[in-house]
């Protein structure tokens, strides 16, 4: 039983000091990270309206991938700068997972049934990188 409370106590004091050191609101991590979340989606658009189409091809959007993984970078570079970023970074490491996959998918060539799905999928990882930032910037007003 004394285990058991210690275990628990344990827990509760390391879950505290976690919360403790939770960084601080970025403006530039919440701006860029909006401006990342408006490229993917205007991407998205496009390619939505052109798969199947010699315009939709990936050759033409490699550059594309190229400029969302340098974005994603300097979000990461600037997220590294502060202790306590560790739910934005594992945030931004998803994105850019899913980014990865959607390159691979549009390689090999993607519907615009897929497009719809994984619009969504990034629709929901930009939105709890949003919420995170937000909470972030209430925890310092």
């Amino acid at each position: 039983m004394r285990k058991r409370t210690k275990a628990i106590l344990v827990s509760l004091g390391a879950l505290a000091l976690s919360c403790a050191f939770i960084a601080g609101y970025d403006p530039l991590i919440d701006s860029g990270a909006r401006d990342l979340q408006h490229k993917v989606e205007q991407f998205l658009t496009e390619l939505e309206a052109t798969a199947g189409t010699p315009a939709g091809e990936y050759d033409r959007h490699a550059a594309f991938y190229d400029d969302v993984r340098n974005d994603i970078a300097a979000l990461r570079g600037q997220a590294e700068r502060q202790k306590g970023n560790d739910l934005t970074l594992q945030s931004l490491q998803l994105v850019e997972a899913n980014v990865a996959k959607l390159e691979r998918m549009h390689a090999q060539g993607i519907t615009p049934q897929e497009i719809a799905i994984v619009r969504t999928l990034f629709d929901t990882q930009f939105r709890m990188l949003a919420h995170l930032e937000n909470a972030k910037k209430r925890k310092e007003d």
